[in-house]
C-alpha cells in the first residue's frame, strides 16, 4: 500500500504483477483507514512481514493495526530523536512532512517509542538498518536465539543529509543541527503523556 496512487497503478500494470501473487493498492494509511484497508483486500490473521515507512503517523498507525498479526515489523524511526526520550508528533490523519515543517526534519517518532510500543504489543528489538531509519522487530513467540538489544544499544543515528529550505532546495543540514532546526516544534512525550517543545525537551536554547 502506498499513498502515491499512480506508482501503483504502475505496478499492476508491470509484468510482475501476473508473475507473482501480488496486491498493490493505493491510499494514503490512517489510523482510521488502516484495519480497513487490510480487510478489504484479504489479509487477516498471521503474516509473514508487515512494513511501516509513511513518513509521517508511523508509531499511531502500527499501534492501530489489529487486523492482522505480522511475525516480523520493520517500522522507520526518526534518528533525529535520538534514544533518550519516547516522543511521537502529534497525530494529523492529513500529515505531510513537507507541510508541518520546511526542512523535512519533523516527522515520525524515535526509536525508545517503537520500542516501548513493540513490547505493548508483544515484540523483540532485534536491531536497526545500518542507515539509522529502520527498526526490526520479532514477534517475542518467533524469536528464538535471534539476540535481542535495548533501543540504547541499538540506536543508530542517520548520516543521509535530506534537509530543505522554504524554496525546497536542498540544504545538507547534518549532525545536531538537524535538531536545532525544529526546536520550536511540539512532541508528544509518551511516557509523560504530555505535549512538550522539543527545545524543552532536549535543553536547547
Amino acid at each position: 500500500m502506498d499513498g502515491d496512487t499512480r506508482a501503483m497503478s504502475a505496478l499492476r500494470a508491470d509484468e510482475i504483477y501476473w508473475r507473482y501473487d501480488l496486491t498493490a493498492v493505493g491510499a494514503f494509511i490512517t489510523r482510521e483507514n488502516i484495519n480497513q484497508l487490510f480487510h478489504d483486500n484479504g489479509f487477516s490473521g498471521e503474516i509473514g512481514l508487515l512494513s511501516v515507512d509513511i513518513d509521517g503517523n508511523d508509531y499511531w498507525v502500527w499501534d492501530t493495526i489489529d487486523s492482522v498479526d505480522p511475525v516480523l515489523v520493520t517500522e522507520e524511526y526518526n534518528s533525529i530523536f535520538g534514544s533518550e526520550h519516547a516522543i511521537t508528533i502529534q497525530y494529523d490523519p492529513q500529515f505531510n512532512r513537507t507541510k508541518a515543517h520546511d526542512s523535512n526534519f519533523f516527522w515520525g517518532c524515535s526509536l525508545k517509542a517503537l520500542c516501548l510500543l513493540a513490547e505493548r504489543k508483544g515484540y523483540a528489538f532485534v536491531g536497526p538498518n545500518s542507515n539509522g531509519n529502520i527498526a526490526h522487530f520479532v514477534r517475542k513467540d518467533k524469536v528464538g536465539k535471534i539476540p535481542v538489544v535495548t533501543c540504547e544499544q541499538g540506536y543508530v543515528e542517520s548520516k543521509f543529509r535530506e534537509s530543505r529550505d522554504k524554496n525546497g532546495n536542498l540544504t545538507f543540514i547534518s549532525g545536531k543541527k538537524r535538531l536545532e532546526t525544529i526546536k520550536k516544534m511540539s512532541v508528544i512525550n509518551l511516557e509523560t503523556e504530555s505535549v512538550e517543545k522539543i527545545a524543552d525537551l532536549f535543553g536547547l536554547e
